[in-house]
């Protein structure tokens, strides 16, 4: 029995699990727009992961007590429910869902509306945005019914809070606006949401418009202030076309929030009537172009607006000075793949800005069109897969005539006794009014004339000229209408001067040549010592000693007076009696050093009997370091002759006539 008891608990337990019912949200039952036709839509959300559930919804007429839809809809929601079925829908209706699960039923909460009251819009849709001066301009499409609407949008900086505010729209307009403020140079993310404008009467005591789901996130940057900087390299030039590769700096990472697309139109030729187009979103393009000028514009577009336009022309190739041929044989007429286009050379360089086209003409047809004596260019266009390709260009004169002008700052230099140096500035193009064939130069003295024919130069080299003579130097433009006026220039050569003779400048040198070798030679045998030394006299130093230095050491001698022998009766006003009276004993002298500044007598305490100098030393001052004595002179008179020979110098006195002392 009770085992019976507690199967019937458990299969009971375990069929409720089963069966457990749980129900949906509250409906919301609406359409899409304001206006009586339109049918209603009623969702609700599932609550309940199960998949076996079924729906079944109920509308209840509150003042008829009646089901006015009692549908059921199996699994599916949002359920369709068309107007015919609901009838009236201005009176006040309950509305719920009922959940079937199994065998058991529950119903969801109850919502009492009018219908007629409940709608919800489609989220809005943002069609345009402008953005200038902190000030973002919204531009966003009408609801269904193109009635006004309220509006609420919220916006923040990327990270940071929501700010919200709402608005409201008019009737009678294609699309809805709105005028945000924004702080300048800054990014920001926007919503929006909307909802019908309530009827006044009907809806004032019922809940009324649903609010539409959000829009999509979107990213607002800040508006593009600048001209790209646009960059250009021209990789090749053949059969008629340029490659150009463009290429430029995107924005600032404020401007470029959302992506930046860039814009950029071709102007290659003047007959093409419509420009290329192109939008890349790369920042940079390959194209080709003609040997004309061509001018590119491109601006920065981003979701807010554009950059300023930045135009970049390219310049034609280099002008020619001379037109080869005439025209390409294999175009002989006009046709609508050819284009001509043809200009003025206003300074005879620099394109004019008045630009001639045609797809109907060719240049021989345009020549007594223009203007005459005055320079012109032509470029020749075909088209080819849809580009055009320069066959021809050429400069060209309708007529020509001799310059106008002779060339200026004609000057002579680097003048020698034969030859000088002519140079000019070449004739503007303007001045030459015709092809310059070349400038004519004549070269007048010495009684003839030379002439000269000089093409491309603005430089020449006179040869043959003689010493000491006066030139006059002529110079004009030629065109094939003739010679223009003369610019002239005078001048005289250098005199030769007289130099030696070859045979001269030969002895000359051999001369040179063997002194420096001789120099050369001396200086190396003193380097090596190659001369053998003169060998220094090796004496007894004992033998020349003095008596009073007998049995003394004898005393180095590091400074010394050389002494002159002069006569002794020539009186000395700068020696003192007593030093003369001295050295007359001794038969010696003082040498005196000549100064402009200072004389003076070198003071001769210092001075030993005993310490004559070498003769090799004369018209030197020695000066002794020991106090000189006064000593018997006798004994330096007996003999004619007294040497002294101390540390490596040999002293030798010598007594000649009149007492006079020579060393």
């Amino acid at each position: 029995m009770r085992t019976r008891a507690a199967a019937l608990v458990l299969l009971v337990s375990v069929g409720l699990t089963e069966a457990r019912c749980v129900s949906t949200s509250s409906p919301h039952c609406y359409k899409r727009s304001t206006r009586p036709e339109e049918d209603f839509i009623c969702e609700w959300d599932k609550r309940s992961p199960e998949m076996n559930q079924t729906h079944t919804l109920h509308v209840w007429d509150l003042e008829k007590k009646q089901f006015l839809v009692r549908e059921n809809c199996g699994i599916q929601a949002p359920l369709s429910v068309h107007l015919e079925t609901l009838g009236i829908t201005t009176r006040k209706t309950d509305i719920w869902v009922q959940t079937r699960a199994g065998n058991l039923t529950c119903n969801s909460s109850k919502i009492s509306v009018i219908l007629e009251c409940m709608v919800k819009y489609s989220e809005p849709q943002i069609i345009r945005m402008k953005r200038s001066a902190g000030i973002l301009n919204l531009t966003l499409d009408k609801p269904r019914d193109d009635k006004s609407a309220i509006y609420e949008i919220r916006w923040r900086e990327t990270g940071s809070k929501w700010q919200n505010a709402t608005f409201e729209t008019k009737d009678g307009t294609i699309e809805d606006f709105h005028m945000l403020h924004l702080q300048n140079q800054t990014a920001y993310q926007i919503q929006l949401r909307r909802q019908a404008k309530p009827k006044s009467d009907l809806c004032k005591d019922s809940p009324h418009a649903l609010w539409s789901d959000w829009s999509q996130m979107v990213d607002v940057p800040s508006d593009i202030r600048h001209r790209p900087v646009i960059r250009w390299i021209e990789k090749k030039q053949e059969h008629g076309t340029r490659d150009i590769i463009l290429s430029w700096d995107a924005p600032t990472v404020e401007e470029s929030v959302g992506g930046v697309k860039y814009s950029l139109s071709f102007t290659v030729s003047p007959c093409d009537q419509n420009k290329r187009k192109k939008t890349i979103t790369s920042q940079s393009y390959n194209t080709s172009i003609t040997y004309s000028e061509a001018r590119i514009y491109i601006i920065a577009i981003n979701k807010v607006g554009h950059s300023p336009w930045r135009r970049i022309v390219i310049p034609a190739v280099k002008h020619l000075n001379y037109c080869d041929s005439e025209m390409p044989s294999k175009i002989t007429m006009a046709r609508n793949k050819t284009c001509l286009e043809w200009y003025k050379l206003k300074d005879g360089v620099t394109r004019h800005q008045t630009v001639h086209s045609s797809d109907k003409k060719l240049p021989k047809d345009i020549k007594n069109e223009v203007e005459h004596f005055v320079r012109h260019y032509y470029f020749l266009h075909t088209l080819r897969k849809k580009r055009y390709q320069t066959v021809a260009m050429c400069p060209f004169y309708s007529k020509q005539k001799a310059p106008s002008k002779g060339p200026d700052n004609v000057n002579i230099s680097n003048i020698t006794h034969k030859s000088a140096v002519l140079s000019w500035l070449s004739i503007p193009v303007v001045e030459q009014q015709g092809f310059l064939l070349h400038y004519d130069i004549w070269i007048s003295g010495h009684g003839n004339t030379m002439f000269h024919e000089v093409t491309a130069n603005t430089s020449f080299l006179i040869n043959d000229l003689h010493p000491g003579t006066s030139y006059t130097a002529s110079i004009s433009g030629r065109t094939e209408a003739g010679n223009g006026p003369n610019s002239t220039m005078n001048f005289e050569t250098l005199h030769e001067e007289s130099g030696l003779s070859w045979q001269d400048q030969t002895i000359l040198i051999v001369c040179v040549i063997a002194l420096l070798c001789t120099i050369i030679c001396s200086v190396a045998a003193r380097r090596l010592k190659v001369l053998p030394e003169v060998p220094s006299p090796v004496i007894d130093a004992a033998e020349f000693r003095c008596p009073e230095e007998q049995g003394q050491k004898i005393e180095e001698v590091h400074e010394f007076i050389l002494l002159l022998h002069r006569d002794l009766g020539e009186r000395r006003e700068d020696v003192t009696p007593e030093q003369s009276a001295l050295l007359k004993d001794f038969g010696l002298v003082v040498f005196e050093e000549e100064d402009e500044e200072e004389r003076g007598v070198t003071d001769l305490s210092s001075i030993k009997s005993c310490c004559y100098p070498n003769p090799s030393y004369r018209g030197q001052t020695l000066q002794l370091p020991e106090p000189f004595h006064a000593t018997d002179g006798s004994a330096s008179r007996d003999n004619d002759t007294e040497s002294t020979y101390r540390n490596g110098l040999f002293f030798e006195t010598r007594v000649l006539e009149a007492d006079k002392t020579s060393l």
